[in-house]
């Protein structure tokens, strides 16, 4: 229990002082408005499975359970009508992503193919890592591609990820930049990070020409080493950004929520964030969550693209009649769009009656 320990410790010093965001903020919010406009929009994660092949990080629930079956790999159809609601509502879809190591390279490239066509653009998938072989043969069929980079410290990463270890993860963002990809990295804060180490990530985003990079929050999973360590204070991400949006004024930060913070939103977005992931859209379409995320937008002089507490009037049937894909695939689509639309709409209908 030695690296807890020390985790531990080294969130103890993770609090930030007014005094010492403040200055931050007002530079980090500069710097984004001289790079960027007024938008900010929720970026939906597609996850094609509930399973993984590795299975050991610490922090995951997944390293608590047993190992899944292949019925844990989610249907396609599923995946293609959950893209299509999100294009149709004004959402963006960042990327697929899942477990690792658990369908074939064959079946992942069919359904970015076919994500392709439904989404009418190509989008990223963020498993990782992959080898140079590997990088060469989705190519084609990404913008590009990313991982977890749960901390750049070795020692630290590969205790709480010893399948995924450090070094492979470096390899696999030198071989995006051998191909001239597009790059993600998701860096998972509350890990027992140190402040100083912000420094060692904005050097490796420069290395590697890292273009996106996603900040969360540690969210202690029941039965894992991690499960009573606190995540860290909000002013901690808004450092956070604040520093990487300072150093690196064009890189593209993004946001996870979740519930319980969707009040600090303007926090992140004046520390210089482009846009939010991880809402959960379809539990809390048209809740009082939904209308705090748009005030939270709001007050901090962003406009939020999308729909989130009106569903609009959408013809799912005229929309997947429209798809270049095999029939029996579009009435799968179909059926499964409808059963999304269906879930927005009660959700609007609950919330309505609550009011």
């Amino acid at each position: 229990m030695e690296f807890i320990e020390q985790i531990r410790e080294n969130n103890k010093h993770h609090d930030i002082s007014s005094v010492e965001l403040t200055p931050l903020l007002e530079e980090a919010n500069k710097t984004y408005q001289e790079q960027f406009d007024d938008t900010v929009f929720f970026e939906r994660s597609l996850f094609i499975n509930w399973t993984c092949g590795i299975a050991d990080c610490k922090y995951c629930y997944l390293s608590t359970q047993p190992k899944q079956a292949k019925h844990a790999i989610r249907h396609p159809a599923s995946i293609y009508a959950e893209a299509l609601i999100c294009k149709l509502m004004g959402w963006k879809v960042g990327y697929i992503t899942g477990g690792l190591r658990v369908e074939e390279h064959s079946y992942i490239i069919n359904l970015l193919d076919t994500l392709h066509v439904v989404l009418g653009e190509q989008i990223m998938m963020n498993f990782g890592p992959y080898t140079k072989s590997e990088v060469s043969l989705f190519k084609p069929h990404v913008t590009g591609m990313g991982s977890a980079i749960e901390s750049f410290d070795e020692e630290l990463h590969n205790y709480i990820c010893p399948s995924k270890p450090l070094k492979a993860l470096k390899n696999f963002l030198g071989h995006l930049q051998e191909q001239g990809m597009k790059k993600l990295i998701t860096i998972i804060l509350g890990m027992g990070e140190k402040k100083e180490d912000v420094q060692e990530v904005i050097a490796q985003i420069k290395n590697y020409d890292i273009n996106i990079v996603q900040l969360c929050f540690l969210k202690p999973q029941e039965h894992t080493v991690f499960d009573d360590v606190p995540s860290p204070d909000p002013n901690y991400m808004a450092w956070w950004i604040a520093q990487l949006r300072i150093a690196i004024p064009t890189l593209h930060i993004k946001v996870a929520l979740v519930r319980e913070r969707i009040s600090d939103t303007s926090l992140y977005l004046q520390a210089g964030a482009n846009n939010v992931t991880r809402f959960m859209v379809f539990k809390d379409f048209a809740s009082e969550y939904a209308a705090e995320l748009e005030e939270e937008c709001k007050k901090a002089h962003r406009r939020l693209q999308g729909h989130f507490s009106e569903v609009p009037p959408i013809d799912i049937d005229k929309e997947v009649n429209q798809l270049a894909l095999e029939e029996n695939l579009k009435e799968q689509i179909r059926s499964k769009a409808k059963q999304y639309y269906e879930r927005l709409l009660r959700c609007q209908r609950e919330h309505e009656a609550e009011d």
